[in-house]
């Protein structure tokens, strides 16, 4: 393998795909027998990229998000496509603040072990704009990993100090979305 020395994605911008792209990656390295983490940050863990990563191997974090309004209902729902999320839903509250830190916490050990060849931080800057984990503990992350560690970073906002440190950068901008006609996000398709 060609591989020696774990690099830094950042995937970011206002588009769709940065979540897909890192889906992508992860199921690539595991396909070539890499061992591979997903950390997914403020997401509920209703995103349907992660019992496929689980089926190959993949070291899932989810559930990072709690739902004030969680009528135990949701994984029904969304496996029928009918989820629909609250405006309260994207606000952080209490349990949130009590979930991210423990599950970045889990990551940077992760990142440091060398047990793994790549591990996703999908939504890391959503946390980071919501004051729930610091711009320098990433950075940090970044430079005190195993050196075989690959880390894919995800979401909108990216701060400069995190794209300087990266090896790709890779932008998503939206030029058009069924969002903007109303069009709520579709089970399978957007999540």
């Amino acid at each position: 393998m060609q591989r020696k020395e774990g690099l830094i994605h950042v995937l970011t911008g206002d588009g769709n795909g940065k979540t897909t792209s890192a889906t992508g990656i992860a199921v690539r390295a595991a396909g070539r027998g890499l061992k591979v983490a997903f950390v997914q940050f403020l997401k509920g863990g209703l995103s349907s990229e992660i019992a496929p990563l689980q089926k190959l191997g993949v070291t899932v974090i989810s559930k990072t998000k709690h739902c004030p309004h969680n009528s135990g209902h949701e994984k029904q729902l969304a496996e029928h496509g009918a989820i629909t999320f609250c405006r309260d839903c994207f606000a952080i509250n209490e349990i949130d603040r009590l979930l991210v830190p423990s599950a970045f916490e889990k990551a940077k050990k992760m990142c440091a072990s060398g047990e793994y060849d790549l591990v996703v931080l999908d939504e890391i800057f959503w946390a980071i704009k919501e004051k729930l984990v610091k711009e320098s503990d990433v950075l940090a992350i970044i430079s005190s990993r195993a050196k075989n560690c690959e880390i894919i970073l995800t979401g909108r906002g990216a701060p400069l100090s995190i794209t300087a440190a990266a090896d790709y950068v890779t932008y998503s901008n939206k030029e058009k979305h069924p969002f903007d006609k109303g069009v709520l996000s579709r089970a399978g398709i957007d999540y």
